[in-house]
C-alpha cells in the first residue's frame, strides 16, 4: 500500500514536470528578445557568441554548421526592442572545381526540395543559405525552437546537393 502511494506521487510529480515544460514551450513569444534567440539555441545544442561589431550572434550548430542570427524589425534596431523577425544565415565555400552551372544546379535543388530556407549566391558571389522567422502575431517558443532545427536540418542536406562527392566519400568510409 505504501508503494502504491510512493509510486502515485511519483506519477504525479512526473507529470507536473511536463505539465510544466509543455506550459513552457506553449507558451507565446510576441517579439524577439535576444534571450528568446539563445534560449532556442541553447536547447538546440548550439554554441553562440556576440560578435565584436555587430549585434550578430555567431552561432555553431551540431554538426559544425556555422551561422550568424540576428534580430530585425525591431521598434529600435540598435537596442533591439520589440523586435518582429530573426534573420539567420549561412555560407559556403564555392566546392573545389564546381562550375557556376554545377553551383546553381545545387542551389535550385535545396530551393526545390527544403521549405525552410532560402537558398541563393549574393552579389559577391558567397554561396549563401537565409531563414526568417516573424513572429507577427504571436509564436510558440516550442515552434520558434522547431523551426530553427528544421532549417539546421535541411543545410545539412544543402551539403549533400553541393558537396555530393564528399557525401559519397562518407558513404565510402562508413
Amino acid at each position: 500500500m505504501r508503494w502504491t502511494g510512493i509510486l502515485a506521487a511519483a506519477a504525479l510529480a512526473t507529470g507536473g514536470l511536463a505539465s510544466t515544460a509543455q506550459a513552457q514551450g506553449s507558451e507565446t513569444i510576441e517579439v524577439f528578445t535576444r534571450a528568446d534567440l539563445e534560449r532556442a539555441l541553447t536547447n538546440l545544442n548550439a554554441t553562440f557568441e556576440p560578435q565584436e561589431e555587430y549585434r550578430n550572434l555567431d552561432i555553431t550548430f551540431e554538426g559544425s554548421i556555422l551561422a550568424d542570427a540576428l534580430l530585425l524589425a525591431c521598434e529600435d534596431e540598435e537596442t533591439e526592442k520589440n523586435c518582429y523577425g530573426t534573420s539567420i544565415l549561412a555560407t559556403f565555400e564555392n566546392p573545389e572545381g564546381a562550375t557556376r552551372e554545377t553551383i546553381l544546379e545545387a542551389v535550385n535543388t535545396y530551393n526545390y526540395n527544403e521549405n525552410f530556407g532560402r537558398a541563393y549566391i549574393d552579389s559577391e558571389g558567397t554561396i549563401s543559405v537565409r531563414f526568417y522567422i516573424i513572429s507577427d502575431g504571436g509564436i510558440t517558443r516550442q515552434n520558434y525552437e522547431t523551426q530553427i532545427g528544421l532549417w539546421t536540418s535541411s543545410l545539412n542536406n544543402f551539403f549533400g546537393y553541393l558537396y555530393p562527392e564528399a557525401e559519397t566519400e562518407a558513404a565510402t568510409d562508413s
